[in-house]
């Protein structure tokens, strides 16, 4: 047998035993949501690292379609991982991609109240390339912002509500709040 087919028999028995809610992708996106709502400021490096961790996330589901669930959880895992650690490496293009990510969300989330139609890829092309070029220069100053933002994303797209305008603008605006009220106590 070969070394890869050793390490990748080894990873399948070691991740069979894992819990089946510990597999679930949505759980640990949605944790990660969470996370960003209540101390998304205070956690810095995890906002910077984020985007990418979702990212890797939802990639890897989409390419390990058809896989055993070790595996699946192998990809989606060691994709995430890559993701956060390319982000995490490069702040400058970490805050670029929240940017990115923040604006397809909101398109995805906002372009339903207008059309029953999927959001055209134009559109959210277009929503990605104005947060990367525009965000950087307002991130500082919006992180209270944009690390509840990001993680109502996470949190919506967890529940399968990723179009739900009023869950994901709750969640940011709740977590804004918390984040502020927090900030005070810190001080």
């Amino acid at each position: 047998m070969s070394f890869v087919n050793q390490v990748r028999h080894q990873a399948i028995s070691v991740l069979s035993h894992v819990p089946e809610h510990l597999t679930d992708p949505s759980v640990w996106v949605g944790t990660l949501g969470i996370l960003l709502l209540l101390a998304g400021r205070r956690i810095y490096k995890l906002a910077i690292i984020a985007p990418g961790i979702a990212a890797g996330v939802m990639v890897g589901m989409n390419l390990s379609q058809g896989e055993s669930d070790g595996m699946r959880v192998a990809i989606i895992a060691a994709l995430a991982i890559v993701a956060g650690f390319v982000l995490y490496s490069a702040e400058r293009l970490a805050i670029a991609a929240v940017g990115a990510f923040v604006a397809v969300g909101m398109v995805d989330a906002i372009a339903p109240q207008f059309s029953s139609d999927p959001t055209p890829w134009p559109l959210e092309l277009a929503a990605g390339v104005v947060g990367l070029l525009l965000f950087p220069s307002l991130y500082q100053r919006l992180l209270v912002v944009l690390t509840p933002a990001v993680g109502a994303l996470c949190l919506a797209w967890a529940l399968g509500r990723s179009q739900d305008l009023l869950l994901i603008v709750g969640l940011t605006l709740g977590g804004v709040i918390l984040q502020l009220v927090m900030g005070r106590k810190d001080r």
